[in-house]
């Protein structure tokens, strides 16, 4: 192939029409045959887990709540959870500890803080920290507590 700067030379003198084009190389009917069809996902073979030393144990991941958001009422509440001024939910996510602590916040609550703290702990199944003005949960949390706040009609 010519570079980019002698083709634009090779089309503009009208050069363009001698130029061929290259195909990628394809296999042989006959090889790809004897080959047969490429390996799926489902035939691979298993990934081998990593050991561990004796005194370790792998850690089961925990469920994201205990509770079902079915099972929590969904009546009128002694709290409420104002939205931001684009109508968000004030439900942010903070990575801490250069990446290995997340932590998910939740601000612009009023009312009974302690039912309200006492409430996320039902649904998320973590402990919850109260600080000026907002509540900090450990892990991941937005997407439950988007759904449940949406439940309970704020």
């Amino acid at each position: 192939r010519l570079p980019n700067s002698q083709m634009t030379m090779a089309a503009a003198t009208g050069a363009a029409s001698r130029m061929t084009r290259v195909l990628k190389a394809q296999l042989p009917p006959q090889l790809r045959a004897k080959l047969g069809p490429p390996p799926l996902a489902a035939n691979a073979m298993p990934v081998r887990q990593k050991r561990l030393p004796p005194n370790m144990e792998r850690k089961i991941r925990e469920k994201a709540f205990l509770i079902p958001l079915e099972d929590i009422p969904s009546g009128p509440k002694p709290f409420h959870v104002m939205r931001s001024r684009m109508g968000n939910y004030p439900i942010y996510t903070d990575v801490r500890n250069g990446g290995s602590k997340v932590v998910t916040i939740l601000r612009k609550f009023g009312g009974d803080v302690e039912a309200l703290k006492s409430e996320l702990q039902a649904v998320t199944g973590k402990t919850v920290a109260t600080y000026h003005g907002r509540l900090e949960v450990n892990g991941r949390h937005q997407p439950i507590l988007s759904k449940w706040l949406h439940r309970l009609g704020f």
